[in-house]
């Protein structure tokens, strides 16, 4: 299977733009997010703390996955009771681990 990362110019491989991308959304297009009235987002929330404490010690797609699992066991209830759950996605082309720099 073809990588979307590599394109065969005939005589070698090169990378193209597709690579080394990481997009990541607090929800799937057409889904509910929620944020509380003090905090803030809920995704944006726990995205900037788990970056701002884990850094130094992991790569940012285990961050990121981090941040996702914590999105998703939050629940919102409705007036009317029902209750809902955020489920944020991430896609992404990279080809290594990616780990911030510390300063």
């Amino acid at each position: 299977v073809p990588s979307p990362c590599v394109e065969d110019d005939g005589d070698d491989f090169k990378t193209t733009e597709t690579c080394d991308f990481i997009l990541s959304c607090a929800a799937f297009h057409g889904q509910k997010c929620f944020r509380s009235p003090t905090e803030g987002s809920w995704y944006i929330s726990a995205l900037c703390r788990i970056f701002k404490e884990d850094h130094k010690k992991m790569d940012v797609v285990s961050m990121i996955t981090d941040v996702h699992n914590e999105v998703s066991n939050e629940k919102a209830w409705t007036a009317r009771g029902e209750d809902y759950q955020q489920c944020p996605r991430m896609e992404h082309t990279l080809r290594h681990k990616v780990q911030l720099a510390v300063k």
